[in-house]
């Protein structure tokens, strides 16, 4: 694997994990305005889906060394985690806003 591929499975969590971090936080800026947040939502788990793909494909290259375990993909992996965390807080918080 060379630079480029590196770099581009790292963006590509970057870029889809950021989408559905984005998503969630406004689905929950709708919910509190009350309006339409389902499609938010909806938007921020297929993102989040696309960055998990992603991470797979770049925890599947790095166990056969093809990926180097570099400071891109730490960001590109906390990226990650900071969505899946949000993702998950925004269902509670959501649920605490309609009661």
């Amino acid at each position: 694997m060379d630079m480029r591929e590196y770099e581009a499975v790292c963006f590509q969590i970057i870029s889809f994990a950021g989408t559905a971090k984005s998503c969630f936080l406004e689905a929950i800026e709708c919910a509190k305005q009350k309006q339409d947040y389902e499609n938010l939502l909806k938007e921020g788990n297929q993102a989040f889906q696309e960055a998990s793909k992603a991470h797979h494909r770049a925890l599947s290259m790095e166990a056969n060394r093809e990926l180097p375990v570099g400071l891109l993909l730490v960001h590109a992996e906390t990226i990650l985690c900071s969505a899946e965390t949000i993702r998950d807080l925004s269902v509670t918080i959501i649920e605490l806003i309609n009661q």
